[in-house]
């Protein structure tokens, strides 16, 4: 039998995630700047004052939507079996090659209203330094724990530190390609550029698993 502080959990729960919808929606259609309390309430059937009670104010909701963003992203790899190499695991599960699992990547992960949030979130916090401190140390774990994930056990510091930075350049374009297709009223180009990339990084992944292997 459910409790009553149980329900009352669940109703607060479904309240900040109805929150989070909504902020993630006035982000990725009007902006940062322009995404206001006022605005995410128009989208969600949900009082100021409950508002109020999860997120004091808009830099609160803002980090409560990148927590449940970056927990998104951890949640889509931990789902995956390990690998002894960490892009194995990714072309093995889309039963393609690298550029195949790229592209995915941008369609499920990176293109979609959460990954153009989190670019608007990212940008923002070039200008608001209050934002980028509290976010700031979010990302930083957030990066650790990623790569945590797909570093192979047993490297040396140097290949580590290899491995690492290799991630930090995969990560860094397939994030600036949300405004790279700006460029481009093409989206299959944009998907070609990612494919280009996909085989410029393959030797030097395939260089790394060898090293591991």
């Amino acid at each position: 039998m459910v409790s009553k502080l149980d329900m009352k959990k669940q109703r607060g729960e479904n309240t900040r995630k109805a929150l989070i919808k909504s902020t993630i929606d006035c982000l990725d259609r009007l902006g940062y700047a322009e995404t206001s309390i006022n605005r995410v309430l128009e989208g969600v059937d949900v009082s100021r004052g409950a508002l109020m009670h999860h997120f004091p104010s808009k830099e609160d909701l803002v980090i409560g939507t990148v927590d449940f963003l970056l927990s998104r992203i951890l949640r889509h790899y931990q789902q995956e079996s390990p690998s002894s190499f960490p892009f194995a695991q990714i072309t093995q599960a889309e039963g393609g090659t690298l550029a195949d699992a790229l592209v995915t990547y941008w369609r499920n992960i990176i293109d979609t209203p959460e990954g153009r949030a989190f670019s608007e979130i990212i940008m923002a916090t070039r200008t608001d330094k209050a934002l980028s401190q509290r976010i700031s140390p979010k990302l930083e774990d957030w990066n650790h724990q990623l790569n945590q994930f797909f570093l192979p056990p047993g490297l040396d510091k140097a290949a580590e530190e290899d491995m690492t930075l290799t991630l930090l350049i995969w990560r860094s374009f397939i994030r600036g390609m949300i405004f790279q297709q700006e460029f481009h009223s093409d989206p299959a180009y944009v998907e070609k550029i990612i494919r280009k990339f996909a085989t410029i990084m393959e030797p030097h992944l395939k260089m790394l698993q060898s090293q591991n292997d």
